[in-house]
């Protein structure tokens, strides 16, 4: 990579460093360096990150849940029918990936709808290749 493009790469701060405790103090001091332009646009995307990320985490919550109760559901069906109803044991993995899905792509759409909520990149800097 050349010099122009490793410097441009990190004069603006990645905004899932903040998720990365070792990468705090640099991430200040390249935040501290930032116009507001830059900055404005690093918080739209640090927002849809850390919204995104609750958005999963409170996904994966429910879909244990879900999964709990529905072998529980399960079991009762499988020990109180008779014949075959060993089907009964794929219904849990089918909601939790229904409840996976569904909340992957609300967090998709909620981070998507604060990244276009009016704040603009920051202008391309001149690199002086004309």
């Amino acid at each position: 990579m050349d010099p122009v493009a490793q410097e441009a790469k990190h004069a603006i701060p990645s905004a899932e460093d903040v998720f990365d405790p070792k990468q705090h103090d640099q991430l200040a001091q390249a935040i501290a360096k930032l116009s507001p332009e830059e900055a404005a646009f690093f918080l739209s995307k640090l927002e849809a990150a850390v919204t995104k990320r609750k958005i999963q985490l409170t996904g994966y919550l429910v879909a244990m849940v879900v999964w709990l109760a529905a072998m529980v559901g399960a079991l009762i069906v499988y020990g109180t029918r008779e014949g075959f109803v060993g089907w009964v044991f794929l219904v849990p993995f089918a909601l939790v990936g229904a409840v996976l899905w569904g909340f992957g792509r609300w967090s998709e759409k909620a981070a998507e709808s604060i990244r276009i909520t009016g704040r603009a990149a920051p202008p391309a800097k001149p690199t002086g290749d004309a």
